[in-house]
């Protein structure tokens, strides 16, 4: 399959997703076009350019990808919209977190097509959640959007564009506070002198187990805990000042509701 693939903006996320792409061996290095790639993100061989005046005469994208800060896409958007860079067929895949497909429309013509997307980090390694939201998008573009995504992890289409503040907040950001969940344990190891040498390897195998544990198990998670959790043990002791008053849960609520807040601001801009 050989199209052409132009990438405004790669960043981190934007650097995996074309890293997935070149591995599953779906396209060539020559298919990509990278216009402002982060200086630590560039890709040996692979074509980039330094602004919208760089462009190769006579080329036009099959696909485009805006993988750009949100807060600073519309300048650039409209300076992208004002370029021969457009076929006829031309789909649109962005992976900016808060922007519709409304604001891309409004850039780019009613009769764009765009497909909004949300990944997480884990796509580099084959597990990464995916949404999917197609505007405008037909039904050829839509298997080259699902040829691009579906061995990357769980990639679903959802028909409700707003769910994506919830899924930003929930999945989009949930390696981070996985990562983060991942610390605590190493610090608190390190606090209890756990020997140094095994403490990354241990915390990682916890929770790769359990997480492998609970997608092989039909049980639901309450079950799944209650398994590890014998009656005035160990394990029911720590949990009590986790789950007394949802004290845990509360503090998850909270931080789950400043991360949909941000995404809903970053719709207005």
């Amino acid at each position: 399959m050989s199209k052409n693939i132009f990438f405004l903006g790669c960043g981190k996320m934007g650097t995996k997703i074309l890293n997935n792409l070149i591995k599953n061996n779906l396209f060539n290095k020559q298919d990509f076009l990278i216009l402002k790639p982060t200086q630590n993100n560039k890709i040996n061989d692979i074509n980039h350019i330094s602004n919208l005046d760089d462009i190769p005469k006579n080329y036009q994208a099959d696909v485009i990808f805006i993988c750009i800060k949100p807060q600073n896409a519309s300048k650039i958007l409209q300076e992208l919209a004002q370029s021969k860079i457009f076929k006829q067929n031309t789909v649109i895949i962005s992976i900016l977190a808060g922007k519709s497909t409304f604001f891309f429309k409004n850039i780019f013509g009613q009769n764009s097509q765009i497909a909004r997307c949300m990944p997480n980090t884990t796509l580099e390694v084959d597990h990464g959640i995916i949404p999917i939201f197609f505007d405008g998008v037909n039904e050829n573009n839509k298997t080259l959007v699902n040829n691009f995504f579906k061995n990357c992890g769980l990639y679903f289409e959802i028909k409700d564009e707003n769910l994506f503040h919830a899924l930003t907040a929930l999945y989009g950001c949930g390696p981070a506070y996985i990562f983060l969940l991942q610390e605590i344990f190493e610090n608190l190891a390190k606090k209890y002198l756990i020997p140094h040498e095994i403490i990354r390897e241990l915390t990682t195998n916890l929770f790769l187990g359990s997480a492998v544990l609970s997608q092989k198990s039909s049980k639901n998670f309450k079950d799944l805990r209650a398994d590890v959790t014998s009656k005035k043990g160990v394990t029911e002791a720590s949990l009590k000042s986790l789950i007394k008053n949802n004290k845990l849960q509360n503090v998850f609520s909270k931080a789950l509701e400043s991360g949909i807040k941000k995404s809903q601001r970053l719709e207005k801009l």
